[in-house]
C-alpha cells in the first residue's frame, strides 16, 4: 500500500514519479519526430541518402556543440515558418557547420 495516499486528496509520491516520467517521455516522442523529420529535410535539401543525412546532422552536432534534438527542432522550425528568435539564433550557431548551400532562413555555410 505504498500508493496510497497519506492525506485524502494528495498525490501520492509515486503519482508524481508517474507524471515526472510521463513528461518525459512525451519530450523523447517529439525529439524522435523532430529528428526524423529533419533526416527528411536534410535529405531532400542536400540531395543525399537519409543515412548520409543523419551522419550530416551527427556531424553539426559535434562540430557546433550542440544536440541532435536541438538542431534537429531548429532545422524544422526554420522550414516550417514557427522558429522563434533563439531558434534563429542557435541557427546561426550551428549553419557554418551545414554543407555549403547552407539552410534556408539561416546563412549559408563557409566549408
Amino acid at each position: 500500500m505504498s500508493a496510497t495516499p497519506l492525506n485524502p486528496g494528495e498525490p501520492t509520491p509515486h503519482a508524481d514519479a508517474l507524471r515526472d516520467e510521463v513528461a518525459q517521455l512525451h519530450e523523447a516522442v517529439k525529439s524522435q519526430r523532430d529528428i526524423g523529420m529533419a533526416i527528411g529535410l536534410m535529405s531532400a535539401r542536400f540531395s543525399c541518402s537519409t543515412d548520409q543525412a543523419w551522419r550530416t546532422m551527427l556531424r553539426v552536432s559535434q562540430d557546433s556543440n550542440t544536440k541532435v534534438r536541438t538542431v534537429a527542432r531548429v532545422l524544422v522550425a526554420t522550414h516550417d515558418g514557427t522558429a522563434d528568435p533563439e531558434d534563429h539564433q542557435a541557427l546561426a550557431r550551428f549553419a557554418g557547420h551545414l554543407p555549403a548551400s547552407g539552410w534556408p532562413g539561416g546563412s549559408t555555410a563557409q566549408g
